[in-house]
């Protein structure tokens, strides 16, 4: 038998069996430690060897869906409240339409309220021909105390305003109207919905 010696082409480098299998042994090995050491307590909060709570890595996956969750949940509990149901549908009582028209002199002023239950509600449009004035849109509770009020919104010019009110609470409410200028101001406020009535509160 005769044996052929083959010369090893230019660029070729001849890697024994043995040696490939410890390099390759070597990769996997690298690769576990990298998984060990930096990917599960990064990702998972798993530190077998503490190295991870020595270079501060540990549980960093695991605080970012921890600090997700709220954030999650809150929305999740808003698009519940946002969700319409027959409670928050239905209302008692009559469907009303009310307009009340009132003058105001130079430098003086006047409310103009509703008596609502905690959840009725309204939809409004108030107007002033002749000149702007100021407008508190505010509430009273029952038997509050004498100039205890919730204020809602309130502007020191406008001429105008609309839009859809629903009682936080048991009392009284509307708004104050006040002209502050040298003419008089008339006021027409407008509502529909559910509420027992539209008055002009006296004193």
């Amino acid at each position: 038998m005769t044996q052929t010696n083959v010369a090893n082409p230019a660029g070729w480098i001849q890697v024994s069996p043995g040696t490939l299998g410890k390099a390759t042994g070597g990769a996997l090995l690298a690769a576990a430690a990298i998984v060990v050491l930096c990917v599960l307590p990064a990702e998972y909060g798993i530190d077998p060897t503490g190295v991870g709570r020595l270079t501060g890595i540990d549980g960093m996956g695991v605080r970012k869906a921890e600090v997700a969750l709220p954030a999650t949940s809150q929305n999740a509990a808003l698009a519940s409240m946002a969700m319409p149901n027959k409670t928050t549908i239905v209302r008692n009582g009559d469907l009303r339409n009310d307009e009340m028209t009132l003058t105001l002199a130079p430098h003086s002023g006047q409310e103009v309220k509703a008596h609502m239950k905690a959840g009725d509600s309204y939809v409004f449009d108030w107007s002033s021909q002749g000149g702007p004035v100021k407008a508190d849109m505010h509430g009273e509770k029952l038997n509050a105390a004498e100039g205890e009020f919730t204020s809602y919104w309130e502007e020191k010019v406008m001429t105008g305003g609309k839009g859809n009110f629903t009682a936080p609470f048991d009392g009284t409410h509307g708004w104050y109207f006040r002209n502050k200028g040298e003419t008089p101001v008339t006021v027409t406020v407008r509502t529909t919905g559910f509420y027992k009535d539209l008055f002009l509160p006296q004193g």
